[in-house]
């Protein structure tokens, strides 16, 4: 029988963890089951996913001009980050020591969000787009394939398209996914205007529409309310755009109720959303996007206590969020939320480990949250997330030989090699690509 033609075999993985199932998620009991193959190997053609399985399966059905072994290494699909806001200036370093010693600082603090939108109104656009280059070089060294960013820190009609065109600008080994959240904190002009800002973002939509697929509105007790953020994104939704909601991360504002009934792709933080929300989300197939970084990082408490009332009894972080929204049945993914504020991390891998220790997640539910699921997020399961055919060939051979290992080291990357389309694109933690001039120019 006459062999197939693959561009690249990809062969000998100790463990090929190809993450399948159905497109519309993996949700409830089947979170806690991966699948993976020993000895597991891919063939690759014309960036595809030709053929997975063991190795001698697919070396006798394929021939390829190139082969990469594996070593005895885990192969797993490349990582998805459906939640970050990548394009900002500045940094909040200072005001985060200032919070968690709980000490007054000896000099003004940079204040918060605000200063982040001062800081990025007046990055000069070859600045923003640089650093967004450099932080995606180090998210593609950690095994990042897929990014969804936001705007959200220009907080005018005029600064928010113009993030929302700088990131849909940007080509990179990281597929960036763009994002138009206007709705996301009140500008300061307009603290006695409210209705005058959501009709200013109602009216920028169009403009958006031209840029990106995707809005994104803020439904919390400290941003946008329900009617708000649902005139808002039903607007979006006329002109045929899909929605994405910041959902009850500091209260119940009944944003998973929201988000559901927009037919939102997500609904992401949901730290107090209702036990009717995550059903609503559930049956709306809305995946529930949880941000373990975002508890670690503002040392966040079980609800209704502070740091000096714990007791030995009681947990520190939030064990029971993911678990209530896969009881709910609701597709759970997970996210960095990379941001200068709330959990400045650009690594999934860092994102793996703390939903392990935060929220008491078992290592298969982990890895189907990254990747099927977050791919499930952005509306991309069709041809990411997995290692199935036809599927693009985005995965990533790490240090290790079993996904189990990833997920109980903390502190290092283990990404070894990464894949995007069937192509190296980074090796040893470095990405390898050409120049960013060359890239630009490629591009126009």
């Amino acid at each position: 029988m006459a062999k197939g033609n693959a561009d690249l075999l990809v062969v000998h993985a100790a463990e090929l963890v190809t993450c399948a199932g159905s497109a519309a998620g993996i949700r409830g009991a089947d979170l806690g089951h991966v699948a993976a193959i020993g000895d597991g190997a891919l063939a690759i053609g014309d960036g595809r996913i030709l053929a997975v399985g063991a190795t001698s399966e697919v070396t006798r059905a394929y021939a390829a001009p190139r082969t990469l072994d594996a070593g005895g290494r885990l192969v797993s699909p490349g990582l998805v980050d459906p939640h970050s806001h990548l394009l900002h200036g500045g940094t909040r370093h200072r005001d985060y020591e200032a919070t968690v010693t709980q000490r007054a600082p000896s000099a003004p603090l940079d204040g918060g969000i605000r200063s982040t939108v001062r800081r990025t109104r007046d990055a000069p656009d070859e600045q923003l787009r640089a650093r967004a280059y450099a932080d995606l070089d180090v998210m593609l060294a950690h095994g990042t394939t897929t990014l969804e960013a936001k705007t959200g820190y220009g907080l005018s009609c005029e600064q928010e398209l113009r993030l929302l065109r700088l990131t849909a600008g940007l080509r990179h080994s990281v597929d960036v996914v763009p994002t138009f959240l206007a709705l996301h904190v009140l500008p300061e002009d307009y603290l006695e205007r409210r209705d005058d800002w959501v009709a200013a973002v109602i009216a920028a939509l169009p403009a958006a529409a031209q840029l990106t697929s995707w809005c994104d509105v803020c439904c919390d007790p400290m941003c946008f309310t329900y009617d708000e953020c649902l005139r808002v994104g039903e607007a979006a939704r006329a002109l045929g755009m899909r929605i994405r909601v910041h959902a009850d991360q500091t209260g119940d504002a009944r944003g998973a109720l929201l988000a559901a009934r927009l037919h939102a792709a997500a609904a992401d933080h949901l730290d107090h959303a209702s036990p009717a929300g995550l059903r609503a989300l559930a049956q709306s197939g809305t995946v529930a996007t949880l941000l373990p970084g975002v508890t670690l990082h503002l040392c966040e408490m079980t609800p209704g206590l502070r740091a000096g009332e714990l007791t030995s009894a009681q947990k520190p972080f939030m064990p029971l969020l993911a678990r209530r929204a896969i009881d709910a049945g609701a597709v759970v993914a997970l996210s960095t939320d990379y941001n200068p504020g709330s959990s400045p991390t650009l690594s999934m891998q860092m994102v793996m480990q703390l939903a392990a220790r935060l929220f008491r997640l078992g290592y298969a539910e982990i890895w189907n949250m990254c990747t099927l699921n977050a791919a499930r997020a952005l509306e991309l399961a069709h041809e990411r997330g997995s290692l199935e055919p036809g599927k693009r060939a985005d995965l990533l051979l790490w240090s290790v030989p079993e996904h189990g290992m990833v997920i109980n080291h903390f502190g290092t990357n283990l990404v070894d090699t990464v894949l995007v389309a069937g192509r190296v694109v980074a090796r040893d933690g470095r990405p390898i690509h050409p120049s960013l001039a060359a890239v630009e120019a490629a591009c126009h």
